[in-house]
């Protein structure tokens, strides 16, 4: 028999067990799924997902770095963004032109997303483009902000004005970002060039990280890693003040954390400040006057910013606690200040360091914005320590934490002490991670202390979820899981077995399924599209079939709950939030309850608007999300900022109404154990073993013909030496996976990326690419629906940031001695970023704004952007730094915090 026969007899043979069960559909157990385990959904999502967001109902945003994934777009550039479609796990690639390596994301009350920043234009491993360097095609995108308009995500495409340059007014990367009520969002900190942590080491300049040999003076903040300032988008015209300068202030809680500071933890209080955690420090900060309240140090000094990346969310916010915001911190890395290293690297073999598994609380205010007692809580430690962990908001009320290592910390370089001898050859395993933690756990905040985590009877992947991994909630209550690329580019031929262990780039896709997936879904009436903040409740039903002889305890076991998901990416979900609805009910005579459902708070800054999912959840079980818009139809929201429409205060609530016919407790309801549902188990369990034997069959037919399986593993031939097999056998994964895959390219030894000689500034060698703008008439082939004008590099104009005065009186800079004297990385190639930044002294504008954005960009669903001119060459507005810089996280022995 031939292979195609083979393959055409096992298809008719899984028909007829398909037939056999009734309706053709092969039930989700039967297929390999089961509550508390991952399944892989997509094989290939073309660009490793180091970022991914729900755009709708349907379909999922990913994003990736530039890097030379295999999939490339007609224009000739590698696919670094792809949309997955829900309904059927088929996914199609988007174009994106700029750079988003660490960049950041929010939604907007239209719906839009809005993605901020990234890094400067690459080539091949990681160097720095060029105008004669850039193989990639990529575009410097540190001053990027990139549109996409999920109404009409469904459309073949988007048209652009490609002269159009929407820029933030200064570059940055690793910005944090919160959304304010008003739809403005606010853009902290990042940085202008960095490596693995944001500062020099010894730290003599904590706000700019600008050394300059023989105390010179610093004239161009281009020049810097650091960005202390904050900015507004779209854009503020009327910010002023003695440290501002085109719509930026300068933040005193980025240069007290100096160095860990990057994608600082951020979050919208009732009041409407924002909490900020970065370092070891917390603030509460009223963002408009720029005033900072300091709050308590984190416990133990635990770091949670990148790269230690702890697992951090807010707690659902619940209207029996009247909406009180509580922020949870749990994993993380501790390490002794001068151990954190600097750009160029980590100051200790970080791979030896294990994550922390702490779990510390705070609440930064009351219910009415008030504060009376912000300390620390010490919750349940977790079952191991993670760094890279991710909260997840489920439907239930509880948080998964999926992703993640037991050692090490985020990031990558090419260090002494993550290098491999392999088959005679110097590999690099970049990582700054190891012992991946493959099984997922389960924080439910409403169980006593001591007993909130749990993963008894969980299963694990065999994908290790490192650096660059994601995770969303879907609208069916599953968690999509994706990423993971601890690598400078593409590498897919990490041999397994070795110490340390390499980690391959990955493009599958996976569902973590809950407890509550496969079982009978509840399916109310009534699901409103909208939320309004505040005004008259609404009226949700739901049948007496899925009510049963329970209808009370199961009508009393009902959560509304609206869940933001979140734009994820380097451990965290910006934006996420969850926020349960008060409710009553009444159980009708007919077993039916209908539920009378309290809307949105009357306050914006609990959760401001843009678009979310509805789930109702009876029992533990959740419906289907909906995909809703809070506070306002998106559609009429117009320019932002926009004028928040809030209602009337919320009513109390009529005490719930019970029928004393359905009083059958919910561990007695037989209702969902029909006769028919059991014949139809019965002859799934036929199905199973009929399909069993077909496929034993055929295998066995196969085997005796004698195919021999030739597999080749990329450019050390693993796969064929016996001795590897054994070896990768010895270290597979927790499924018996090994992580070897075969390459894409071959995986050059000893220096892979071509390192830059000596007084090259690698990477760092900011706005140096020349003009890096575009043909207008550039292939679209593919190009979704994502806005990403280019960004167009050295247009010469003064730089607003010149004659700055120094924060601290700088010193000549020496280069680090010992392992550390050759270039290495932080988050890609470097040098020794400290010693080389006096090098790049060239003044570049900040593009103006555009005073309007397109028609093309759909009426209502953009914004009219201020027009900013360039700056002025008689620079008239500098930073007037203070002359005291305070105490900062200087991680020496210089400064105490």
């Amino acid at each position: 028999m031939s292979r195609f026969a083979s393959r055409k007899a096992l298809g008719a043979g899984l028909a007829a067990a398909a037939a056999a069960i009734g309706l053709g559909a092969v039930p989700a157990a039967m297929a390999g799924r089961s509550p508390l385990s991952y399944e892989t959904v997509v094989p290939n999502s073309l660009a490793s997902a180091m970022m991914m967001g729900l755009i709708n109902q349907d379909q999922v945003l990913i994003l990736d770095k530039v890097e030379g994934n295999p999939t490339t777009l007609g224009n000739g550039r590698p696919v670094w963004g792809s949309i997955v479609n829900l309904t059927d796990n088929t996914v199609r690639s988007t174009d994106v032109q700029t750079n988003t390596f660490c960049a950041s994301g929010a939604t907007l009350p239209n719906g839009t997303w809005v993605v901020f920043g990234g890094n400067q234009a690459v080539s091949t491993g990681g160097v720095t483009a060029t105008a004669t360097n850039n193989a990639y095609k990529s575009v410097d995108g540190r001053q990027a902000i990139r549109l996409m308009d999920t109404i009409n995500v469904q459309d073949s495409g988007l048209n652009w004005d490609d002269n159009q340059l929407l820029k933030m007014n200064s570059p940055r990367w690793y910005p944090g970002v919160e959304v304010i009520a008003t739809g403005e969002v606010v853009i902290i900190g990042g940085a202008i060039n960095g490596g693995f942590i944001n500062r020099n080491y010894p730290n003599v300049d904590p706000a700019y990280e600008t050394p300059t040999p023989n105390g010179g003076s610093i004239t161009n903040l281009y020049v810097g890693g650091a960005n202390p300032t904050y900015e507004y988008y779209p854009s503020r015209t009327n910010v002023t003040g003695p440290s501002t300068y085109l719509g930026m202030q300068i933040s005193k809680f980025m240069i007290n954390t100096s160095g860990l500071n990057m994608y600082p933890h951020t979050y919208l209080m009732p009041s409407g400040k924002i909490f900020m955690n970065a370092n070891y420090s917390n603030i509460l900060w009223e963002h408009n006057q720029n005033v900072e309240t300091p709050l308590p140090d984190m416990p133990n000094r635990v770091i949670r910013v990148y790269p230690a990346s702890a697992a951090v969310a807010m707690l659902p916010l619940l209207p029996s606690k009247n909406y009180q915001p509580t922020i949870l911190f749990c994993g993380g890395t501790v390490l002794d200040e001068s151990l954190w290293g600097s750009y160029t690297a980590p100051g200790t073999p970080i791979l030896d360091v294990t994550a922390s598994d702490d779990c510390s609380s705070i609440t930064p205010e009351n219910p009415d914005g008030s504060q009376t007692n912000q300390n620390f809580v010490t919750e349940d430690k977790m079952p191991e320590g993670r760094t890279m962990g991710q909260f997840i908001h489920l439907p239930t009320g509880q948080m998964l934490i999926v992703n993640g290592a037991n050692k090490g910390t985020a990031g990558y370089g090419n260090v002494p002490w993550n290098t491999i001898t392999y088959n005679g050859q110097t590999i690099y395993t970049e990582g700054f991670a190891q012992d991946p933690v493959y099984t997922p756990v389960l924080y439910d905040p409403s169980q006593p202390s001591g007993k909130r985590f749990t993963n008894k009877g969980f299963g694990s992947t065999n994908i290790a979820r490192l650096y660059h991994s994601t995770a969303i909630l879907l609208p069916d209550g599953s968690v999509l899981i994706g990423g993971s690329n601890p690598h400078v580019d593409v590498n897919q031929s990490m041999p397994t077995g070795t110490t340390p262990q390499g980690y391959n780039t990955t493009y599958e896709l996976e569902k973590w399924y809950p407890d509550y997936y496969f079982k009978d879904r509840p399916a109310p009436q009534g699901m409103p599209a909208m939320i309004p903040f505040g005004g008259p409740s609404f009226n949700v039903t739901m049948d007496s079939k899925y009510m049963g002889t329970s209808a009370n305890a199961k009508a009393a076991a009902t959560k509304f709950m609206v869940i933001r998901p979140g734009f994820s990416t380097h451990a965290m979900n910006m934006g996420q939030r969850s926020l349960q609805l008060a409710n009553t009910y009444v159980v009708n005579d007919d077993g039916s309850v209908t539920y009378t459902v309290n809307p949105m708070p009357t306050n914006p800054n609990l959760f401001v608007a843009g678009p979310a999912l509805l789930f109702c959840t009876i029992n533990g079980v959740p419906s289907l999300g909906k995909f809703i818009s809070v506070g306002v139809d998106m559609a009429q929201v117009g320019n932002v900022p926009w004028k928040v429409q809030v209602g009337s205060a919320l009513q109390p609530l009529a005490q719930p109404v019970n029928n004393s016919k359905y009083n059958v407790p919910i561990a007695n309801d037989e209702s969902s154990w029909s006769i028919g549902k059991i014949i139809a188990i019965a002859v799934a369990g036929a199905a199973a073993v009929l399909i069993l034997a077909l496929i034993i069959f055929f295998c066995r037919r196969r085997n005796k013909q004698g195919a021999a399986l030739k597999t080749t593993k990329g450019a050390y031939s693993y796969a064929n030496n016996p001795a590897n097999v054994a070896r990768a056998a010895a270290w597979a994964g927790p499924n018996g996976d090994s992580e070897y895959k075969p390459p894409t390219q071959p995986y050059a030894p000893t220096q892979p990326y071509n390192l830059p000689p000596r007084g090259s500034m690698g990477t760092f060698d900011s706005y140096r690419m020349g003009d890096m703008s575009g043909s207008a008439n550039e292939s679209r082939e593919a190009l979704g629906v994502y806005f990403d004008p280019q960004q167009t590099a050295g247009q010469g104009a003064a730089s607003p940031y010149s004659q700055r005065t120094p924060l601290a009186t700088p010193t000549p800079h020496s280069p680090r001695q010992g392992n550390y004297q050759q270039q290495g990385w932080g988050e890609h190639q470097a040098g020794d970023a400290g010693e080389y930044y006096h090098n790049s002294r060239t003044d570049h504008s900040i593009a103006s704004h555009p005073s309007q954005v397109s028609s093309d960009y759909q009426a209502g669903r953009y914004y009219d952007y201020p027009s900013i001119s360039s700056a002025p060459s008689s620079h008239q507005q500098y930073y007037n730094a203070p002359s005291s810089t305070g105490q900062y996280h200087q991680h020496n022995q210089q400064y105490a915090h």
